[in-house]
């Protein structure tokens, strides 16, 4: 009877043991990454001096030219450079630490159903890939009048997007653009691909 027991015990615990290293199996693998078709980045800009100084992509002077009214940068932080305008306008060039995230990143990520902002609009600027990736609605009874803010993401090159938002709405000192913050960002972003030639 001992005998017995003493088998079926090593025979219920060799079955165990199957189980369980079954439970310690590595999980399947990840599914691969999607193929997507990214627009390509002409030639590289520098992104290394824009991580080193957001506040080099874009200069006041710069926003005056194309009406904007007075303005100033303040503190560098956190990888954003704020310019103020006036009491209330605010441009901002920014990129988002630790990750240095790329024009592919960023279409991956909108592959794969990840956040990447309540808006998707490719455009092109000055040969540069770009996408408007987020807009602040207006209240329901001023949409017909523009969005308040809006934020474009610029390739600029393999490593590093920057992101440039402009919340100009109905503001006086935003001149031309106060109904156009679109429009602002896609100007602007042209300023930035001059500044990061060098």
């Amino acid at each position: 009877m001992t005998r017995r027991l003493a088998r079926g015990l090593a025979t219920l615990m060799a079955g165990g043991m199957v189980v369980l290293s079954g439970c310690g199996t590595s999980p399947p693998p990840s599914p691969p990454e999607p193929s997507v078709s990214v627009p390509p980045i002409p030639a590289p800009l520098n992104g290394a001096k824009f991580i080193a100084d957001p506040c080099s992509a874009i200069t006041v002077e710069q926003l005056q030219s194309i009406g904007f009214g007075e303005g100033r940068h303040e503190q560098t932080r956190d990888g954003q450079c704020l310019i103020v305008l006036g009491p209330s306008v605010d441009v901002t060039t920014s990129w988002f630490p630790p990750v240095r995230e790329s024009i592919r990143t960023l279409y991956s990520d909108r592959a794969l159903g990840r956040d990447t902002g309540n808006h998707w609009e490719e455009v092109t600027i000055n040969g540069y890939p770009a996408v408007i990736v987020e807009i602040k609605e207006n209240i329901p009874s001023r949409r017909d009048q523009g969005p308040l803010a809006c934020r474009l993401a610029l390739g600029v090159d393999d490593n590093t997007l920057v992101h440039i938002k402009a919340n100009t709405w109905g503001k006086p000192e935003a001149g031309p653009w106060r109904a156009d913050p679109c429009g602002a960002v896609k100007k602007i972003a042209e300023f930035v691909i001059d500044n990061l030639r060098s």
